[in-house]
């Protein structure tokens, strides 16, 4: 049951003129929604833009993925084009029972080119990454146009040999008849390292190979 007091307050209400009681009425109405908005709809905004950027995350993301799944076929090509990358690199590659051999082919390159070995030198192995470089130290005598043809003929070998620091001293000539020139370089190949030392290290050199040729 209501109060008298109730009562009396909307009695006295009734009896007021249309304005006072719209007056009241928005008074009333402006204290309901200030109550919802501090009590109910204003934790709910916090609680909306604390899980907003979350959100607006995971949106992004999958947006990217669907991105990715449109262009798998494409992913695939590209990878299939990788390996088959990676596998002719490796076919240039020689393993370790070819090194001896591929030496000898660079030396044997040398002579058909005309030129006089004074050093063939192979050197320690230098431990990289996953692989390992062989270098060679190579001194040789002949006419330049010699020296560059040697260079080119190794350039073109099935495996891979590069020829770095070369040094070329002044020309002389030779007692034959022409003009010769004193070259030194190393001629440098590669082979992956197989295993890893217990350390976790790359692997130790199995031991040279190959054999120093000197010619003096």
């Amino acid at each position: 049951m209501r109060s008298a007091t109730m009562d009396k307050i909307i009695d006295t209400l009734l009896r007021q003129k249309p304005l006072v009681k719209v007056l009241v009425l928005a008074v009333v109405l402006g204290l309901v929604v200030g109550v919802y908005w501090q009590f109910f709809f204003r934790p709910i905004q916090a609680e909306i833009a604390a899980v907003e950027p979350e959100l607006n995350q995971l949106k992004a993301e999958l947006a990217a993925k669907k991105e990715i799944v449109k262009e798998k076929a494409r992913y695939l090509a590209e990878l299939e084009k990788t390996r088959e990358k990676l596998y002719v690199a490796l076919k240039q590659l020689p393993d370790k029972s070819e090194i001896p051999t591929l030496l000898e082919n660079v030396s044997s390159l040398g002579t058909a080119a005309g030129l006089q070995f004074k050093l063939f030198k192979p050197m320690p192995e230098v431990p990289k990454n996953f692989y390992a470089e062989i270098p060679v130290d190579i001194e040789v005598e002949g006419t330049f146009r010699d020296v560059v043809s040697f260079f080119d003929n190794v350039s073109k070998m099935p495996r891979i040999v590069n020829i770095v620091n070369i040094t070329m001293d002044k020309p002389h000539k030779n007692p034959t008849g022409g003009t010769l020139v004193n070259t030194t370089c190393n001629a440098v190949t590669y082979k992956f390292i197989e295993s890893a030392s217990p350390e976790g290290g790359p692997a130790k050199p199995a031991g040279n190979d190959t054999k120093e040729v000197t010619n003096k």
